[in-house]
């Protein structure tokens, strides 16, 4: 089993493949344009759902059988069909031009896999087993989201707030008591019991409280 390297991609913009147009490549491009990606789907037939995603612009449907020339500009590769042979030529055509490709449950045929992501805001956390198992990878997250409520997301959006004004007007050695304050738990239970205005005060008062 290969030793995958963890790594968060930017796709805004970026052109992604997914061959196939079931149920499957459906969930792929859901994921993909919610992470703002261009993507080029190649099959002769889309399923009802995913149709509907089709746009022209940011979801692009090439109505035809997969051919090596569907690779073009593509910086992911993402293989969905109940062809074997479809899957295996994808995974060979995409290895010869080095793009990073991943066949749905076919790890041997993958340069990547996807992890089971849990997402609070900016807080995203990626589960991985390396292939072993998808369902403990799934039980993990599971667990994860028992840890990281829905009050992540106001949370990190406050912290990120204030990133600039502790960064450009505190000295250096108090920007860590700054940090270390404002993240010892008290913002986040207030958030998490519905006062995120108390939570800014919170903040805002030992923000004050250490300026020269």
């Amino acid at each position: 089993m290969p030793q995958y390297y963890p790594i968060f991609m930017d796709l805004k913009a970026q052109p992604v493949l997914v061959v196939g147009g079931g149920i499957v490549a459906l969930r792929k491009v859901q994921t993909l344009l919610q992470h703002e990606a261009v993507v080029y789907i190649v099959s002769p037939r889309l399923v009802p759902e995913l149709q509907e995603l089709v746009d022209g612009k940011s979801c692009i449907w090439l109505e035809k059988e997969y051919s090596p020339e569907d690779l073009q500009e593509a910086v992911l590769v993402f293989s969905c069909t109940e062809k074997e042979d479809v899957n295996a030529q994808v995974s060979a055509d995409t290895r010869a031009h080095h793009r990073p490709v991943n066949v749905v449950d076919d790890p041997e045929k993958c340069s990547f896999i996807v992890p089971s992501m849990l997402e609070r805001g900016d807080l995203k956390i990626a589960v991985s087993t390396g292939g072993s198992s998808p369902i403990v990878a799934r039980q993990v997250r599971a667990e994860l989201e028992d840890l990281y409520g829905s009050e992540m997301a106001e949370y990190l959006r406050l912290l990120k707030k204030w990133r600039t004004s502790a960064k450009t007007k505190l000295e250096p050695e108090k920007r860590g008591v700054f940090w270390d304050r404002v993240t010892d738990g008290d913002v986040r239970e207030l958030i998490k019991a519905g006062r995120s205005a108390e939570a800014e005060g919170v903040i805002e008062g030992c923000f004050l409280s250490l300026l020269d």
